[in-house]
């Protein structure tokens, strides 16, 4: 597999952000990242306008919702009449994913006594670290009835809060924010939680997107847009870094196609009739998977990348959260 890892610190230069009446101006085309009005549009998908900045690279939905709005829907799920099924048919897909992508998580566990799931989903991730003796689990999840499966499955605790508000006394030696990264609005309130959450020697797991400035529309063919707000640019992940005081020690960056046509993605069945008909009918003629890798690598490989993270805060962050408040 195509993967490349790199162990860095970050080091790179922070424009002051723009003044909050210009930031929150009317059709303002704002960075929620650095606060910058030098953005470009990179594509457009359901209606919806994916934006980049130009300098802190980060791709980033327009218009950028609210963060109480953004949380209202995620609690509400994106439709009204979401049964319990589709949580269901999300705790198969979970486990699907977890067959492939838990064995990193858990060799950054290793020493962990506690651990916190920010977006846990369905629990499928807490529920297999069950069997770790000692080691104290906890969930948040927005969404009542996947955090109502997440309690079943794991038999622990999961809060149905913003993980901006969480509070809690207990720190945690791992937080892990699988493919949550997108969801959140505030990234100053998100790294304010971290900080707090964090035990000293603490790290955070990130499961993300990256992706560079020619990344096509048809790199996927349902982005999940505007519920997914933002991506990272190849090289947010330093502005990331060197604005709120933290440091790189695992990145592992694996281009898409090497795990779009896994045969176990394909299995993992969606909300879209039509889309999950295709998947059944691809993943009954496996051979069909590399002929369509082959023919994707050709033309639009290298542009999409899904990156494992590990993030360390520095001991001291100075003025990391310096900047305007989101």
């Amino acid at each position: 597999m195509a993967t490349t890892e790199r162990l860095h610190s970050s080091h790179v230069l922070i424009r002051h952000p723009l003044p909050a009446a210009v930031a929150g101006k009317a059709g303002a085309r704002i960075c929620p990242l650095c606060g910058s009005a030098e953005t470009d549009t990179a594509f457009t998908d359901s209606g919806c306008e994916l934006r980049v900045c130009n300098v802190c690279e980060l791709f980033f939905v327009h218009p950028y919702p609210a963060s109480g709005r953004q949380h209202q829907r995620v609690a509400a799920g994106e439709y009204a009449e979401i049964e319990l099924l589709d949580c269901e048919r999300r705790y198969q897909g979970e486990r699907l994913y977890y067959d492939r992508h838990f064995p990193l998580i858990a060799d950054e566990m290793q020493c962990a006594t506690s651990v916190l799931d920010v977006g846990c989903g369905t629990g499928h991730l807490l529920e297999r670290l069950a069997d770790r003796p000692g080691l104290y689990r906890a969930g948040i999840e927005l969404n009542p009835l996947a955090a109502r499966i997440a309690r079943c499955a794991a038999k622990c605790h999961v809060l149905g809060i913003p993980f901006e508000q969480f509070s809690g006394g207990r720190k945690f030696d791992v937080i892990t924010m699988v493919n949550v990264l997108s969801h959140i609005p505030s990234f100053d309130g998100m790294f304010r939680a971290v900080r707090a959450a964090l035990a000293p020697g603490g790290k955070v797991l990130l499961r993300t997107s990256e992706m560079s400035r020619n990344v096509s529309r048809w790199n996927q063919i349902h982005w999940g847009i505007p519920d997914d707000l933002h991506f990272l640019g190849l090289g947010t992940l330093d502005f990331i870094c060197a604005k709120y005081g933290f440091v790189v020690t695992r990145h592992i960056r694996t281009p898409y196609e090497e795990e779009l046509f896994l045969r176990s993605r394909w299995q993992q069945m969606g909300r879209n009739p039509f889309l999950n008909l295709a998947k059944r009918t691809v993943a009954h003629y496996p051979g069909i998977l590399p002929l369509l890798k082959k023919l994707y690598t050709a033309t639009l490989g290298q542009r999409l990348f899904v990156s494992f993270i590990v993030l360390r805060p520095i001991s001291d962050p100075g003025s990391a959260f310096a900047g305007r408040r989101n």
